[in-house]
Formats: structure tokens, sequence, C-alpha cells
């Protein structure tokens, strides 16, 4: 009930105030207090009042969906079958034909029968640590943590090569270990005629019934998960039956009146489903972290999130496939709704032409394909290091996309002799190398101490509200026209001259402005950088985000009808005349 503390908790209506009290609390103004338990529950007024206690549940926590564990020795095929369930084939968990490939644990969702669940894909487990496998004991913890969040879990094995010693002391492992249901798939097993036979073989293992599935082409995945939603009660069940065992466990001293208004409830719930609110539907912030290789963003993503969600090493590319993390933050209020980060820790970026194709060329794609999807991008550096060319790259490729960009530079407690100008020093050197990300925010952290971490948050709060700010156009044309009045566009030997006639802006993520002249090639670099800088001078909130500047050629007649018919010059107050349509007398 600890975490119900919120004060919008359920709405409720004035009638149906006593048959929920019933001598339990009292009425005071517009809260009533529940001696009972610690819960607020406001009245509101109307007549639309209705019970909202399921939407007060999904307000106050995420409901959470169940995790399968997929498991085994490596090189079997989990990644690949990790992709047929969730039908990720394209842009899933990166499948390559040697082992290692998978590190760290990577969740997927998905979808069998109208059930909604959540995949986790493990790297392959070795009990026997040796020069030949690179971070076995840390691929053995990731694969821990994952079967112990888990309701169930796969055992993926390799029909063609059979049952080997390394499958049976697994099994004998998560027989004596395990406390869920164990279920197992022999992979590789598309023929109809040898996939049988080839499964039996794993009956040794003592998990009971293997069986035959094919990753690549989809046999048998169904029967495997008709299986394991028969076996899992988490699964079997819906998730409104979940919902309302847990909702009357919890409320126990309201199950008389809800049985009384199972009806009423049942067509809240019907309404909240249907009904597209903002307060419910909270939208994600996706964060990307770039970087090159070994400049400390898995150790930034551990820190953020307090636990060993990547795996951390001194070796270069130690992570290998982008990472997704989902943080809830609550707000400070209280009453707002939590905001949601979704952190994409990605693989370091090397240079282009040392990159081959195969599995890290895989990786890199997905590392870029993080920046297009995210909001914001922590661009992290070693300050320790400096910059190097592939940071100007991956800085130019963040602007040129349009997201708003942080400048993270980590490893701050590792520069030596500091003094009082070492900051000052830093931050000048930072602007004068980046210049494509000029606007962006410089933050200088430690992830091995946590130094500044929590400072993060703030400036992706700042950053998301940058990228989606509207300014409106008058505003903008009166920065425009006392920039042209400080500094006219310059002529050409020709004499041909940029005339710069009014703008408006018209998107946002980034936000676009559209400049209308007489002829977009008069317009040269240097005066749309000058552009750039005034307007950033004058208006207040785009320090985290890239503006994108847009010049369209006009005539000077359509540009004079434009003003006659529409609200005079840009600027002028709005003069003019408004018409519905441009032949209307």
């Amino acid at each position: 009930v600890r975490s119900f503390l919120t004060p919008e908790f359920p709405r409720v209506k004035p009638s149906f105030l006593p048959m929920v009290l019933q001598d339990r609390g009292e009425e005071t103004e517009n809260w009533v207090q529940l001696n009972t338990e610690e819960v607020r529950m406001p009245i509101l007024e109307g007549e639309d009042s209705s019970p909202d206690l399921y939407g007060a549940i999904r307000r106050a926590r995420k409901s959470k969906m169940p995790i399968l564990a997929v498991i085994g020795r490596p090189n079997v095929g989990k990644s690949a079958l990790v992709n047929r369930i969730a039908g990720t084939q394209s842009g899933g968990s990166i499948v390559a034909d040697e082992s290692g490939i998978t590190r760290d644990r990577t969740y997927r969702s998905g979808n069998f029968l109208g059930r909604d669940f959540q995949l986790v894909d493990t790297g392959g487990l070795v009990f026997d640590d040796d020069e030949d496998t690179l971070f076995a004991s840390e691929i053995r913890q990731q694969a821990m943590v994952a079967i112990g969040e888990s309701v169930a879990a796969v055992l993926v094995v390799d029909g063609l090569v059979g049952c080997t010693s390394m499958d049976l002391a697994l099994a004998e492992f998560l027989r004596k270990e395990v406390n869920i249901p164990v279920h197992v798939a022999v992979n590789k097993c598309e023929s109809e005629k040898s996939g049988g036979l080839n499964a039996a073989d794993f009956w040794q293992l003592g998990l009971g019934e293997p069986f035959p599935v094919s990753a690549i082409h989809g046999v048998g995945t169904a029967e495997l998960l008709e299986r394991l939603f028969e076996s899992v009660p988490q699964l079997a069940a819906s998730e409104d039956e979940v919902e309302d065992e847990e909702l009357l466990a919890q409320f126990s001293y309201l199950g008389d009146v809800m049985k009384k208004n199972r009806r009423e409830i049942q067509k809240e719930k019907d309404a909240l489903r249907n009904r597209d609110d903002d307060d419910l539907t909270q939208e994600e912030i996706n964060i990307a972290i770039v970087g090159r290789p070994n400049v400390g963003k898995s150790s930034l993503l551990n820190k953020l999130f307090g636990d060993q969600r990547a795996i951390v090493s001194e070796m270069a590319g130690t992570t290998r496939d982008s990472i997704d993390a989902l943080m809830e933050r609550p707000s400070p209020d209280g009453i707002t709704p939590a905001v949601q980060y979704r952190f994409v820790d990605t693989a370091g970026i090397r240079r282009k032409n040392k990159v081959d194709f195969g599995p890290e060329f895989f990786m890199v794609n997905r590392a870029l394909r993080a920046i297009r999807r995210s909001d914001v991008v922590l661009l992290i550096l070693d300050a320790t290091a400096g910059i190097a060319e592939q940071d100007r790259v991956l800085a130019q490729k963040i602007a040129d996309d349009g997201r708003a960009c942080i400048i993270v530079c980590n490893k701050w407690d590792a520069v030596v002799n500091k003094d009082n100008s070492t900051y000052e020093k830093s931050v000048k050197y930072f602007r004068m190398e980046l210049p494509m990300v000029r606007w962006s925010p410089i933050l200088f952290i430690s992830a091995v101490t946590g130094q500044r971490c929590k400072k993060i948050y703030d400036l992706v709060d700042a950053a998301v509200s940058a990228h989606r700010k509207r300014v409106p156009t008058s505003v903008l044309n009166e920065i425009l026209r006392d920039a042209i009045a400080w500094q006219p566009p310059p002529s050409r030997r020709s004499g041909a001259q940029a005339k710069i006639y009014y703008c408006n802006q018209v998107s946002v993520r980034p936000p676009t402005i559209v400049v209308f002249v007489n002829d977009p090639k008069l317009v040269s670099d240097n005066y749309k950088r000058y552009l750039d800088r005034k307007f950033r001078e004058s208006l207040d909130g785009f320090e985290s985000t890239p503006i994108r500047w847009l010049f369209r050629g006009r005539r000077v007649r359509d540009v004079l009808r434009d003003r006659s018919m529409m609200n005079g010059d840009p600027g002028d107050g709005g003069s003019g005349s408004n018409y519905p349509f441009p032949h209307a007398n």
C-alpha cells in the first residue's frame, strides 16, 4: 500500500463513499482519510465521477509482464529462437555462426494467443573457466539474474550435435538449483522424419519432454509455448484476472463493495482501455549512450541503474549488442505521472575502415540505428584521452540526424593535476574540438565513483523539452528582423544579394524553421550560422537541441500577395486582412 500513497489515488463517487467507508474513516473537506490503511482518496464532485480503482492502480505502478529466460550453452541458437518467438528477425538480437556473440542479457517483448510476455536472451553458459572462454563468469552472473526474475526457463540444445557433457552439466544445475519450470527446446530440428528422433536423445537430461523446434523456420515453437503456458500460472492467467486477484488481496476491506459493483468497475475498465489518456500512456524517453570503444558507456548504465546491467571490463569491445533498459523515475511532487527513460547502451563505434563485414558490422549498425530512434543522445567522451577523429564523426552524425545531445565527459576522477582553471579550460577545449554540437551542454562525470551522474536526468528533461519546443511565428520574425538589421545578408561580386522575407517554424524533433528568400543559393553558410547564433541568443530553451534551417525561394509578388491576404508584414502585429480563400470578394 505504501507505493500507492499518491494524492490522486482512486476517484470515488460521493454516493459510493458510505459503502466504502463503513465506519472505517472520516470525511474532511474534499479528502477522505481511511484509518485502517494509509491511503488518501480524493472526492471528485460531479455526475461523471465514477470508481477508478483500476485506473489508480495503473497510475501507481506499471504491471509487470511475466518473463521467460532462454538459456543454454554457446552457439545453440538461443538468440535465433528469441527472434523467432518475439517476431524480431529483422532488428532483433544479433545472430552469427560463432560463439560469444551474446554476452549481456537482452529483453524482447512477445505475444502468444493474446498474452503478452517478455523474453530475456542470455549468453552461452560455460562452467569451466579457461582462456578460450571470455567473460564466462560474467555471463553466468547475467544468466542467473535472468533466471531469478523469470517465471519459467527454456533450455535450448543443439539437435544436430546431440546431447553433450555441457548439456548434462547444465541440466543437472537446473534440476538442483532452479525452482522454476524448465522446458527443453531441441533446436535445428527442421526435418519431420529425423526431428523427433534427434529430440528423443535429450530425455536423458531429466527435464521432461524435449520439444523439437527450428528457430530459423519456426517449426515447433507454437507447441513449446503452449506447454509453457500450461505449466506456468502467471502465463495461463490473463492480465485482468491477475489484476483482480491482486486488487482483492491488497484491498480486502473493499472486497464486498467490489463484488456489489463488479459491473460498474468492468464498465470503467473497458472505457479505460478505449480512451487515449496521456496520464496513463506516458511516453517513453529514448536515450542512446554512444561513443568510442572503452570510454565507459556500460559503466555509466550500471551506475544509473545501480545494478550489474551490462558486463564491464578493461577490454575494448566488451559490449556486443545494443542493450535496452527501462527506468521509471517518480515525479518529485507525486501527482504527475512518473517519467519513463529507456536507456540504450550501444557497442563502441570504431572507424569505418577498421570494421569488417560480420558481427561488428551489425553492432555498429545497431548503434547508429539507436541514434536515429532516440530522443536524446549521450555522447560519452574520455576526459583523459581528449577528442579523437571518431568523436567528431559521431558528433556530426548526431547533428545530421537532428537528435538532442548531451556531451558526457567520463573518467573525470582520473584527470591529474586539476586546479581551479581545469574545468573552464576543458569546456573551452571540447567546444573548440566539437563545433558541430557547440549547443550541447557538457557534463564531467565519473561512472566509477558516481560523481555528477544524477545530473544527467535534469539535463535529459531539459533536452527533451528543447527538442519539442515551439515558438510563435511573430516572435521568430521579430528576431529575424533584428538579426537582418544588425547584419544584412552579404552580396556577391555580381551584386546579387539575398533578400529574406519571413520565417516560421514548421515542425519539432528537432525544431525546424523555414526561411523564405528570393534565392536560397545566395545565403552563405556563414550567414546561416549567424542566424542560428542570433536565434539561440534571443530565445531560451534551445541549449540542447539542433535547429534545422530550410531556405526556400519565393518570388516578390507571391510574398506581397500573401502579406495582403494573410496578416500583413512579419512582426507588425497582424495588421493585414483575413480572407477565407484567395479569390474571396
